[in-house]
């Protein structure tokens, strides 16, 4: 399970309906909202799992930056094939 911690920054007018759009999201948590950025978890099997989600908050009307803050992928099952090789 890989398990990354980040910070969505939205337009002001936009926060709140951003942050029901992302906690509707499969695999994320909103945890809280402070002015204009909505602090999330995101859980996924893999990176690239984790990445594909979070790419898709662009999509959300009112985003404008996404900043990962924390990711721990240690048990990856992806990587422990590739160190196995």
């Amino acid at each position: 399970m890989v398990i990354s911690s980040l910070v969505v920054e939205t337009m002001p007018e936009a926060t709140a309906r951003a942050a029901e759009e992302l906690g509707r999201i499969e695999g994320v948590e909103v945890h809280e909202t402070n002015g204009c950025k909505v602090v999330v978890t995101v859980e996924a099997e893999t990176l690239d799992d984790s990445h594909a989600i979070a790419s898709t908050f662009v999509g959300i009307e009112g985003v404008t930056g996404i900043n990962l803050v924390y990711a721990n992928f240690e048990d990856d099952p992806t990587l422990r094939k590739a160190a196995v090789k």
